[in-house]
This record gives structure tokens, C-alpha cells and sequence, in this order.
């Protein structure tokens, strides 16, 4: 497998940025990582600010929390999100790792042409 196929494989398979951090370009995979990360906090932080709304419209009664309620209580947050703040969040992560993709891919493939040199394209190529 060459250098392009898996730096566009880290990225499919990991977190967008490890592939451009395994093609050692740690600037712009720290780069890509941190706005990725910066989308899903921000999606995190706003089911928390909506559930903590909904805990002090109506609280848990003492002795009541079980694992179903948790989970009815994660169902309204999300109901209760703004869903064009929401697509618009994962629109834009979805894009960036597709990007993301496609650049470690083309950085590979740029390394792979410096790291060849003409005495490897010779002898590759048949001998007429």
C-alpha cells in the first residue's frame, strides 16, 4: 500500500488530520483536528445548555433517576435542538473530513513523486 492510500485511509478510518499528521504536515492536520473538534463541542455544549434547561423546567425527583430516564431526557434534548444550527455543524464536519480525505491523498502522492527519483522510473519502465 502506497503513502497516499494511507494517509487518505487515516483520515477515512480515524479523525480527520491523521493523515496529514502521519504525512508528517502536523500544522495543518493540528489545524483540521482542532476545527473538527471545535464542531462537536459545539454540538456537545448545546445538548448540555438544553438539557440543563429541561432539568429546571421539570427535575428528577429524588430516587427516580434510572438509565431509561437518562435516556428520555437525552431524547427531548436533542427534539428540543435548533436542527438547521444542528445539520448546518455536521455539514460542515462531514465536509471538512472530505476534504480532509482527499488532501492527505494528494499529499501523499506528492511525497511519493519527490521520494522516486529517475533511476527508479527507469527501471520500472520496459526496456525497449
Amino acid at each position: 500500500m502506497n503513502i497516499a492510500v494511507k494517509g487518505a485511509l487515516f483520515n477515512a478510518l480515524l479523525f480527520p488530520g491523521w493523515g496529514e499528521i502521519f504525512l508528517k504536515k502536523y500544522t495543518r492536520g493540528l489545524c483540521i483536528i482542532t476545527a473538527t473538534m471545535a464542531g462537536i463541542l459545539s454540538i456537545l455544549w448545546s445538548v448540555i445548555q438544553t438539557t440543563i434547561a429541561i432539568l429546571k423546567v421539570s427535575p428528577f425527583k429524588k430516587g427516580t433517576v434510572t438509565f431509561s430516564s437518562i435516556v428520555q431526557l437525552a431524547i427531548e434534548s436533542v427534539k428540543a435542538l435548533d436542527f438547521y444550527y444542528l445539520f448546518l455543524l455536521l455539514f460542515l464536519i462531514i465536509s471538512l473530513w472530505i476534504i480532509s480525505i482527499i488532501d492527505a491523498y494528494i499529499l501523499g502522492k506528492v511525497e511519493m513523486a519527490k521520494s522516486s527519483t529517475p533511476f527508479d522510473q527507469q527501471s520500472v519502465s520496459p526496456q525497449v
